[in-house]
């Protein structure tokens, strides 16, 4: 992916939720997303050109996040998508942020840089864990200093976009899952037809 540095366009994760019931919304997420947009504000004032876009589940009520923008950024220029595919909505992207989420990855296996903003204090495995290859902050300053290291091609952002360091985490990336998936299940199929012609 082409990389724009200078009119970029930021998409930011939304939709934090409760696992247990996925239609609930944790308070993290506002803060995130308040935080977020505080730090992209400052940017802009700066004279950074900033196209945003609030990248929010299907599910995850879109006039809520609406609400926010018009009552705390009313002259934010940001737009909130809720139905679009995330990879449609990647494919735009030359700076990704997000809270914990799996698009981190999709982000990155799509070349786009990606930011996780840590506003938890939960105990995370890696890459979350702040101490891995995934580029973290956890306050408007450092979401400031990160996005600058972004504009400036900071090496800090490669890891994570490696190929290899991506199929540690998600597994191989030669377009062969699914085969490998077809594969796995005719197996227990087979498996489990021989362990039925046995049981008889």
């Amino acid at each position: 992916k082409v990389i724009n540095r200078d009119n970029h366009t930021v998409v930011v994760g939304a939709s934090g939720f409760n696992s247990i019931d996925l239609n609930s919304f944790v308070s993290v997420e506002f803060e995130f997303i308040y935080t977020v947009l505080l730090g992209l504000n400052q940017i802009r004032t700066e004279g950074q050109e900033l196209n945003v876009i609030i990248k929010v589940r299907p599910n995850g009520y879109s006039h809520q996040y609406e609400k926010l923008l018009s009552e705390y950024f009313s002259d934010f220029p940001a737009v909130v998508i809720d139905s679009e595919p995330m990879r449609n909505v990647l494919e735009r992207a030359d700076f990704y942020i997000s809270i914990y989420s799996q698009t981190l990855f999709e982000a990155s296996c799509l070349g786009v840089p990606a930011l996780y903003f840590r506003v938890d204090n939960e105990i995370m495995h890696s890459p979350f864990d702040m101490n891995s290859e995934l580029v973290t902050v956890s306050s408007q300053s450092e979401l400031v200093t990160a996005f600058y290291d972004f504009l400036e091609g900071d090496r800090r952002y490669d890891k994570f976009l490696d190929r290899e360091v991506m199929e540690k985490y998600v597994g191989p990336l030669d377009g062969n899952n699914l085969t490998r998936n077809k594969e796995f299940i005719y197996d227990l199929l087979d498996r489990g037809s021989q362990n039925a012609k046995g049981i008889h």
